[in-house]
């Protein structure tokens, strides 16, 4: 019987010889150790998990020493099966190895921990059993979204979520703020958990997360009605009280939103200051910057629509720390009580908010808070859906970036890597990014090159600033002369067409001018304004592609030959701008013998094309059109240069290449 004692001999007869069991053991392909006592030290450990973790020097170690980032995750079952006896398995465990020549990589595992029994019976150990799960969840997806229901009603549920909820989340410049939803566990049935995040005309963000009782559509639609009631009145109205009083009404005239639970926060983030009401919700964490957790008071309201007015309760925020709101699924479990279930709650998102950065989490506390709450809390399966939306009140945030450069070409890599520095620190996602970017150049790049008479240089100011209501604002004022585009000049005036699409709003004007001067004779300002977003993580719904910041691109190059069939090519990496469009003329001219044989040029490597860029296009066309000879461009679909040369109808443009390349 298990742990019945026996002899060496006996066992031996039993099991076989000891070599034979530890070569067996060392050569089995699971994930496989043993741990001894309540400190649970490395007994033994086979090659696959020496492998899986990158470690073999452990032995004797004890496992929270031995493997510091399962903290909040396995260190926690080990300690619940060393004292209850009872088994448990947990599925997507994430851990960060050390791979040697592989690097450092991020892995996840479905872990099984039993308990060890001495000859008495009594827990003196354990064994932990792993399945390396990393293929399975390499987009970071929790286990239980791989589980559910086929592939086309995952994309059915999916698009449902992305067309009731919020995609995307405003990005402030004091608080930060991620959200993270998961369907509940039956694909068929998509529920009435909602979330939503909407700063507020006095600088205020009201944080909202919600459930409506049942699933399936008319759960959904009936989600949807209360979410877009409630984001009107907000907008509309500036009692809290009376917008609350509204709502519920709204709830008791809808037979389906009735008993609709919600919990809504109010943070002021310049105060720190927190109302905040919740209707038959669980109460909003606090997570302080020292790792300690607490919930707010309940507010004792009942669920909306049933005769229990919403009472306002008022709380605080101290820079650093973070609120979260999140949905009674995440608490509520099989087997737990709801007590049990918010204090594990309380212990996953403080460490989630704490724990230093490793490869793949979220690079805020408020991101991984959403992510590593949910992702750990439904790895042994949920049946209701789960909302995660978490606010962090920033300790010091971004101050508005003022610069103020002379008319000449090097001040524009000064402003573009100014400011690309300033929109990574606000945080900005990377079609944002990209966007903003865009525009800033082309407008510095205006400035420089027509308001001052060549060859007498003046100032250029540039000024960004990210307003309370998530819209970045920026301005370049110069004191020259503004020169109206020639329309007769088809390779010029692009810049400001090309700022103006892609950013939400562009204004030019002029200091009112003195008596008998014309407009524009003493200054042009441009005015841009662009909103700022970060996706929310729905569901299946992957946006790996949107973090914050840009990386460094690449410095600017062009690589040139000659092909087999005598046409010209050119691979051109990095930004094409003011400071570079020269050279990119002249290599392009050089590479195609001025225009006499065709040339193919390879601008998916282009980080940015600026109108310059797009100038000096435009002669290489022009000279190999009067040659009779033809350019062709190749470029990324989507990407910035396919979106510029789009705008321009430049030339024919390929997204992929349409001969051999011939390079070297």
């Amino acid at each position: 019987m298990p742990g019945a004692a026996h002899d060496d001999d006996t066992l031996g007869r039993l099991v076989g010889e000891a070599s034979v069991v530890r070569d067996a053991f060392e050569q089995l392909p699971m994930v496989l150790t043993a741990l001894d006592g309540p400190d649970h030290r490395l007994a033994a450990m086979n090659a696959a998990y020496r492998a899986f973790t990158g470690r073999s020097d452990v032995i004797g170690v004890a496992y929270r020493e031995a493997f510091p980032e399962m903290a909040g995750q396995l260190h926690e079952m080990l300690d619940r099966v060393y004292a209850t006896g009872e088994p448990e398995t947990g599925k997507g465990w994430r851990g960060r190895v050390d791979l040697g020549a592989r690097g450092i990589q991020e892995v996840f595992a479905d872990v099984t921990v039993v308990p060890r029994r001495a000859g008495d019976g009594t827990v003196n150990g354990l064994l932990v059993i792993a399945t390396d799960a990393t293929d399975r969840l390499a987009e970071g997806q929790p286990a239980a979204d791989t589980e559910r229901g086929n592939p086309a009603d995952r994309e059915i549920v999916a698009d449902l979520q992305e067309a009731l909820l919020p995609t995307a989340l405003p990005v402030l410049p004091r608080a930060r703020i991620a959200a993270r939803y998961l369907a509940a566990g039956q694909e068929q049935s998509a529920g009435g958990d909602w979330f939503d995040a909407i700063p507020l005309a006095d600088g205020s963000v009201a944080l909202a997360v919600g459930d409506v009782v049942g699933h399936g559509l008319a759960a959904s639609a009936a989600m949807g009605q209360l979410r877009a009631v409630l984001a009107e009145l907000l907008a509309a109205e500036a009692d809290l009280e009376r917008i609350l009083a509204r709502t519920d009404a709204f709830a008791t005239r809808t037979p389906a939103l009735r008993a609709a639970t919600l919990a809504l926060a109010v943070l002021d983030p310049a105060a720190g200051t927190l109302r905040y009401t919740t209707c038959g919700h669980p109460p909003p964490l606090v997570i302080g910057t020292g790792g300690a957790a607490r919930f707010l008071e309940g507010t004792g309201t009942g669920p909306l629509g049933t005769r229990s007015p919403p009472v306002l309760a008022t709380g605080a925020l101290a820079p650093g720390e973070l609120v979260l709101l999140y949905s009674d699924g995440l608490v509520e479990r099989p087997g737990r009580t709801l007590a049990e279930g918010m204090a594990e709650l309380a212990v996953v998102a403080a460490d989630a908010a704490s724990r230093t950065l490793t490869a793949g989490a979220a690079p805020t506390a408020a991101e991984r808070v959403c992510q590593l709450t949910v992702e750990r809390l439904t790895r042994i399966g949920h049946a209701d859906d789960i909302t995660t939306l978490a606010a962090q009140r920033l300790a010091d945030p971004v101050p508005a970036l003022h610069l103020e450069l002379t008319s000449e070409k090097a001040s524009l890599t000064t402003a573009r890597d100014a400011f690309a520095e300033w929109l990574g620190r606000v945080g900005a996602a990377a079609d944002d990014w990209e966007a903003l970017h865009l525009a800033v150049v082309e407008i510095f790049t205006n400035a420089i090159e027509h308001a001052y008479p060549p060859g007498e240089p003046g100032i250029i100011e540039f000024e960004a600033t990210l307003g309370d209501d998530g819209n970045v604002e920026c301005r370049v004022t110069d004191h020259g002369t503004w020169r109206r585009p020639d329309p007769s000049d088809a390779d010029r005036g692009h810049g400001l067409m090309v700022a103006g699409h892609v950013v939400d709003t562009l204004l030019v004007s002029h200091p009112p001018p003195e008596a008998g001067v014309s407009p524009g004779t003493q200054g042009t300002i441009v005015a841009l304004r662009h909103r700022l977003r970060r996706p929310a993580l729905l569901a299946a719904v992957h946006h790996h592609s949107q973090a914050a910041g840009h990386p460094a691109g690449p410095p600017f190059t062009v690589d040139t030959s000659i092909g087999e069939s005598g046409t010209a090519r050119a691979l051109v990496r990095g930004p094409v701008d003011i400071t570079t469009a020269d050279e990119l003329a002249r290599r392009l001219l050089a590479v195609s013998r001025g225009g006499t044989v065709p040339l193919v040029a390879d601008l998916t490597g282009v980080t940015q094309l600026a109108s310059a860029g797009v100038r000096a296009l435009y002669a290489v066309s022009g000279q190999l059109s009067a040659h009779e000879q033809d350019l062709t461009l190749i470029t990324a679909p989507g990407s910035a240069a396919r979106v510029v040369l789009d705008l321009v109808r430049l030339a024919p443009v390929a997204g992929e290449d349409p001969a051999p390349s011939g390079r070297s």
